[in-house]
């Protein structure tokens, strides 16, 4: 009887998690999750994005059956540098909004007042401005509103009706007007923080629950409202509360007022804690037991039934970097002839690149790099191809982990990856105008125009995607091998940079990198590269300076025509010539005499300072944007 008892449980215990394995999340949610991610920035690192640090999701019945629902979104300091999407408010099930301690931008969207089970909403340390919605009331669940630190403006008439608030924190923002009389009907509320707020005005509101620290408000002082406000939780409203007084003569801005304990005798008071402690050891006991038990159970099925289906590929499907496009759209690459059709549009060192249509899309057309690969377990590999293999992977690797996170104008996004037992698919947004280098040729062999104006855009575009790599994004990305053929160009000829390949990140702690092998383009890479195999930012700067020669002469550093100069090389002929009585010579013939010679001449001078021997004499990415846009037409 107790044998089988117990495998009536652990078979109960086996159902439970069979049927849990099988949910999947809500397509709302889903959908409202990913524009959440991207707009934050974030990367969910995993297919299954419910098991995505910081997100937590919880069965909910929908339609007569089970499915998962994005209950909380915890993302303790990460340095995310974007935006709250209007997806929030999508998220009908959400409980839990902590984002605190970021880089956060923009405003609190309105749609978050949908999410009208929110009990948690924590976005302080951020750098949020705007007016906080009005319709925020309406989330009467709200346990904790922290919104402090930030750079709210507005009044504050979004504190109207919040019955089961507890903590409310609105420290250090630009609020302006009077505190709001409906305070008092904040029967739950036990912490109240309005410090730094210099502009509000008026007295605050009598509140029964309270106890001022204040003697301005004790003595009823109307014209004066505090830096701060602290209120405390009390059992005794007529008892003062301690008023610190700091140094510099304010006396609210490092007031602490804790809340006082309400009376109990001492030994009732230490059995109900010997309780508590008693029953968490055993439910913590308790749980991991059950836990053991189930982890073992889940073990043996899965090692059984992998057992029983060895052989079959696991295909998880493409793994989405963006909104611009979905699984379902790139379902052919899923086949092993998927591109056998498509147009080659290019061929770089990894593999082809084709050009795929999808009308029904929001990107209308697509690039699709295949980097085809010897399968790992073949048992005549020779070493040279090992070799390849793991350079491929490692730029694999390096693509899908930069610029699959990154989203700026002048950087070309990561679509999708599509994993293939032979080979891999980077997924793209095509670029009409193809890269740099094919219209420079096409300029040099007379087919196309590309003026002045056009290549100074160009220039400032290449500058601030570089100062996003270089001083907005952490950690610190160095792009090691920028060139005009990984310079491409939209429809509106704005620059994107791209292949990011052999890209790197520098944690803020360090300096520089160090490399086995120099990566990078001949003709654009630094010289103290070249000789310490350390790469810092300052080696971006210096094949900047390099493209910007090119832009302005229209010759490349690979030219012949650099064979036959004494120099025998572009930046010591450009800093001749720069510093010759005749400085002209070196711009375009296709661009003299349109009137910006001056200008055009300044832009070498800023390649000339790019591309100086001492890496610490070159600007930084910033700086070289500023000069750029300093040039006037």
């Amino acid at each position: 009887m107790a044998t089988t008892r117990h495998l009536s449980i652990l078979s109960f215990f086996t159902l439970i998690l069979l049927v849990h394995a099988r949910l999947n999340l809500h397509p709302t949610d889903h959908e409202a999750l990913l524009e959440v991610y991207k707009d934050l920035g974030v990367s969910s690192g995993t297919d299954n994005i419910c098991n995505a640090a910081g997100v937590f999701c919880e069965r909910r019945i929908s339609n007569n059956s089970y499915v998962l629902r994005v209950t909380r979104i915890v993302f303790k300091p990460r340095r995310l540098r974007g935006s709250i999407s209007p997806a929030i408010g999508k998220l009908s099930e959400l409980k839990e909004l902590s984002i605190p301690n970021n880089h956060l931008v923009d405003q609190i969207p309105t749609q978050i007042t949908d999410c009208r089970k929110l009990e948690v909403l924590d976005l302080h340390s951020n750098r949020l401005s705007g007016k906080v919605p009005a319709g925020l009331s309406s989330l009467v669940r709200l346990r904790v509103l922290d919104l402090s630190s930030n750079k709210f403006s507005g009044d504050l008439d979004f504190l109207k009706y919040f019955p089961n608030l507890e903590k409310l924190s609105l420290a250090n923002n630009m609020f302006v007007g009077k505190v709001p009389a409906s305070l008092r009907s904040f029967r739950n509320l036990r912490f109240f923080n309005i410090s730094g707020n210099s502009f509000l005005e008026g007295p605050m509101p009598t509140m029964k629950q309270f106890e001022s620290p204040s003697e301005e408000l004790q003595n009823g002082n109307k014209n004066l409202v505090p830096r701060r406000y602290v209120f405390a939780e009390s059992n005794n409203t007529s008892s003062p509360v301690r008023n610190q007084t700091t140094n510099s003569g304010s006396r609210f801005d490092n007031l602490q007022a804790p809340a006082p304990s309400p009376t109990v005798e001492p030994s009732k008071k230490h059995k109900s804690k010997t309780k508590k402690i008693i029953r968490w050891a055993l439910g913590f006991l308790a749980g991991i037991i059950a836990g053991i038990i189930c982890g073992t159970i889940v073990s043996i099925l899965f090692k059984m039934i992998l057992n029983k289906i060895k052989g079959t590929p696991n295909d998880s499907g493409p793994a989405i970097f963006s909104q611009l496009i979905k699984a379902e759209e790139l379902a052919f690459l899923e086949k092993d002839d998927g591109v056998a059709s498509l147009q080659i549009i290019g061929k770089g060192g990894c593999g082809e690149v084709y050009k795929c249509e999808l009308p029904e899309s929001k990107v209308k057309t697509i690039a699709i790099k295949k980097i085809i690969q010897p399968p790992k377990d073949a048992t005549e590999l020779a070493e040279e191809d090992t070799k390849l293999l793991n350079k491929k992977m490692r730029q694999i690797k390096s693509e899908i982990q930069t610029v699959g996170q990154i989203r700026h104008r002048n950087l070309l996004p990561l679509l999708a990856h599509v994993s293939r037992p032979n080979c891999h698919y980077l997924v793209y947004e095509f670029m009409k105008n193809g890269s740099l280098q094919d219209i420079l040729q096409q300029v040099k062999e007379g087919s196309r125009e590309l003026d002045w104006l056009a290549r100074h855009r160009v220039a400032l575009g290449v500058a601030a995607g570089l100062e996003y790599l270089h001083m907005s994004h952490t950690p610190r990305i160095v792009h090691r091998d920028l060139k005009p053929a990984n310079v491409l160009l939209d429809d509106d000829m704005e620059a994107r940079i791209a292949d990011f390949g052999l890209a790197k990140s520098i944690p803020d702690a360090d300096t520089h990198m160090t490399s086995s092998n120099v990566a990078g383009t001949l003709g654009y890479i630094a010289p103290e590269y070249h000789q310490t195999m350390k790469f810092t930012d300052k080696c971006d700067i210096y094949s900047f300076g390099i493209l910007l020669a090119v832009l302005v002469m229209g010759k490349l550093p690979s030219d012949e025509f650099f064979q036959r100069t004494s120099e025998m090389s572009l930046v010591k002929w450009m800093r001749n010539v720069i510093t010759s009585e005749d400085p002209k010579q070196a711009i375009d013939s296709k661009l003299l005499g349109n009137g910006y010679e001056e200008q055009m001449l300044l832009v070498l001078k800023i390649a000339c300072f790019c591309t100086m021997d001492n890496p610490k004499e070159r600007p930084n990415s910033k700086d070289a944007r500023l000069m750029l846009a300093q040039i006037n037409h």
